[in-house]
């Protein structure tokens, strides 16, 4: 009885049947209350105080960034909050509703501002552009629609700062030649610097010796140049007197051992062909009757002797 009144208790559901068996409620299941958190403001609707993020004021300083404009660390990530705030005043459309920093505030000058508050905006959300201005300050002040006659001076002194950050390459990934590679490891102790600058005189003084060298050798050219033409004047000077001469001394013979038009011709005959080679059909008997009592014999010629 005892045993079939144990099974009965292990059931559960069937305690009236044995007044032996303890009360056995049946566990109910656990439900954890979930509940939800929301956002609460804290800030100048509760306290009263502003922080940095709340202010909405122009920058003071005519070469500011667009860090400074969007009030944003350089190493932070870009947040489109304060854009949107201030957007909200300058926005042209908008209209200023007598906001405090706009309603003194010219049409010309709120919508200039809003043109810069885009211009930043576009520069610091792409990760591209913001690269290249943290490394060479490329895409600010380089707009002339955006900062007008502002803009070289801004340019200038921009591109003076990220000339000093560019003397000294940190980082060994962007080591791509040798200059590169001396740089980085002279940066800690100044040895690169004083190569570059003692590179720069070799430079200097190649570019001078080799200017001077320039001259020197245009100097000479003209100089040789100058005394052939000389030589060559002087030369042709000479030939021409000893032709002359020679023409003059043919002359002198001829008219002194030849007297008469007939010895001149003769002459000239025996001069020009003495042997009567290679003379023409027409032009044999012309030398043998002028030269058949000299006792030159004339044959006609009749291939190689």
């Amino acid at each position: 009885m005892l045993r079939k009144s144990t099974l009965l208790c292990s059931y559960g559901g069937l305690q009236t049947l044995s007044p032996h068996c303890p009360l056995v409620r049946p566990e109910q299941p656990t439900y954890r209350r979930q509940s939800r958190r929301f956002a609460h403001v804290h800030g100048p609707a509760s306290d009263g105080v502003k922080g940095p993020e709340d202010d909405l004021s122009w920058p003071i300083s005519p070469s500011f960034t667009p860090y400074d404009l969007l009030r944003l660390e350089r190493n932070a990530p870009y947040s489109k909050k304060r854009f949107y705030q201030l957007v909200k005043i300058y926005h042209p459309d908008g209209g200023c509703n007598g906001h405090p920093l706009c309603k003194d505030l010219p049409e010309s000058v709120r919508l200039q501002r809003y043109r810069l508050l885009v211009a930043a905006h576009e520069l610091l959300s792409n990760p591209t552009k913001r690269s290249e201005y943290d490394k060479f300050g490329r895409g600010w002040f380089q707009r002339e629609e955006l900062f007008g006659t502002q803009g070289p001076a801004a340019k200038s002194a921009m591109d003076a700062y990220y000339s000093r950050r560019r003397q000294v390459d940190p980082t060994i990934f962007r080591n791509a030649s040798w200059e590169d590679w001396e740089q980085y490891h002279g940066q800690g102790n100044g040895k690169y610097q004083k190569q570059q600058q003692s590179t720069g005189a070799s430079h200097e003084t190649f570019a001078s010796l080799f200017v001077l060298l320039a001259i020197f050798g245009g100097v000479a050219q003209a100089v040789s140049i100058g005394k052939y033409s000389s030589f060559v004047d002087e030369r042709v000077k000479q030939v021409n007197r000893e032709c002359s001469r020679f023409l003059e001394g043919r002359r002198h013979q001829t008219v002194t051992e030849l007297e008469s038009v007939d010895e001149r011709v003769q002459h000239f005959l025996k001069r020009r062909d003495p042997s009567g080679y290679g003379l023409k059909e027409e032009e044999e008997e012309t030398y043998r009757r002028h030269l058949g009592g000299s006792g030159h014999n004339i044959e006609p010629y009749h291939g190689d002797r």
